[in-house]
């Protein structure tokens, strides 16, 4: 989960896919949801340059909330993973 904060999905899903046959189907299933959101660095760098090329403004209070939507986004990522082990 560290790689994909730092990195991104991609790194961490090669890393995955190292230490998959070790893992039960519904543990992989559950770190596969986990694994396939925006909940990044890079991710929220690439949202609030998008904004910022629309308004100037905006795009420099996104910036400042960086931290904040990458807290956000990884609990969003987590309650997603949760739920899928309700299901699976």
């Amino acid at each position: 989960m560290a790689t994909k904060l730092v990195a991104n999905e991609f790194v961490a899903m090669i890393e995955l896919q190292k230490v998959a046959a070790g893992m039960t189907p519904r543990g992989l299933g559950i770190l596969s949801v986990f694994l396939v959101s925006f909940a990044n660095v890079a991710s929220i760098g690439i949202v609030a340059g998008a904004i910022k090329g629309l308004d100037e403004q905006q795009g420099n209070v996104v910036s400042r909330f960086g931290w904040k939507l990458v807290y956000g986004s990884t609990l969003v990522s987590l309650l997603s993973a949760a739920f899928a082990g309700l299901f699976i």
